[in-house]
C-alpha cells in the first residue's frame, strides 16, 4: 500500500514541478512515507528522521514532511520529538500547500507493465494485533468510476497489469451508497 501511495505522491509532486534527486542534500523537499506496522519498520523511520537532523540544520530552507502510519493522532508529540520536521500529515490528509494528490491523474514514474491502484483505505476490524484502524482510520472506498478512470489513464502508458490494493479489499464498497463489491469492480 505504501509503495502505491508513494508512487501517487511522487507523480503528483512531479506534476507540481518537483524533480526527484539522488541525494537528500540536493532536495528542496524531503517527504517520508512511513510504515510502522512492525517495530523494525518504525525504527527505520525514526532513524531516518534522526539522520536528517544535521541536514535540516545545515539547510533550514529544505522542507521536511512525514506522512504514513507513523503520523497518528498525537501530532504534537511527534513535533516535540522531531522539531526539525516541518509537516506531519496523516495518510489521506495533506497540507494546504500540497493540495490533494488523489484528485490528480497518477502517471507511472518509471516505465512498467504493472502497477498498483488503491481501492480502499483503512480497516473496521480492530484486531488485537494490528494498528491499521488506529493509524489509517475506518474503511473508505474509492468509487468505481474513480478507479476505472485511473486505470483507463494508465493503459495508454503501457500498463497491462493492475493490482488492486487495500488493507481489507474484501470490504470494498460497503461504505459506498450503492454498496458495490469487489466483483462489481
Amino acid at each position: 500500500m505504501n509503495k502505491a501511495e508513494s508512487e501517487r505522491l511522487g507523480s503528483y509532486l512531479e506534476q507540481l514541478g518537483y524533480q526527484a534527486t539522488d541525494t537528500a542534500e540536493e532536495a528542496d523537499l524531503i517527504m517520508l512515507n512511513s510504515c510502522v506496522v512492525r517495530q523494525s519498520a518504525e525504527n527505520r523511520v525514526i532513524n531516518k528522521l534522526n539522520a536528517l537532523r544535521p541536514l535540516k540544520k545545515a539547510q533550514p530552507d529544505t522542507t521536511l514532511a512525514v506522512t504514513g502510519c507513523l503520523v497518528n493522532s498525537d501530532i504534537d508529540q511527534l513535533k516535540k520529538s522531531f522539531p526539525h520536521v516541518d509537516y506531519f500529515f496523516k495518510p489521506g490528509d495533506y497540507p494546504p500547500w500540497l493540495g490533494k494528490p488523489e484528485s490528480a491523474p497518477v502517471l507511472p514514474r518509471y516505465p512498467s507493465p504493472s502497477t498498483f491502484v488503491p481501492i480502499i483505505q483503512g480497516c473496521n476490524n480492530f484486531c488485537s494485533y494490528c494498528i491499521v484502524p488506529y493509524r489509517r482510520g475506518r474503511e473508505r472506498s474509492r468509487t468505481i468510476s474513480e478507479i476505472a478512470g485511473e486505470v483507463k489513464e494508465l493503459m495508454p502508458r503501457g500498463v497491462k497489469e493492475v493490482t488492486l490494493l487495500g488493507q481489507n479489499v474484501d470490504s470494498y464498497g460497503h461504505d459506498l451508497p450503492d454498496k458495490p463489491d469487489l466483483a462489481d469492480l
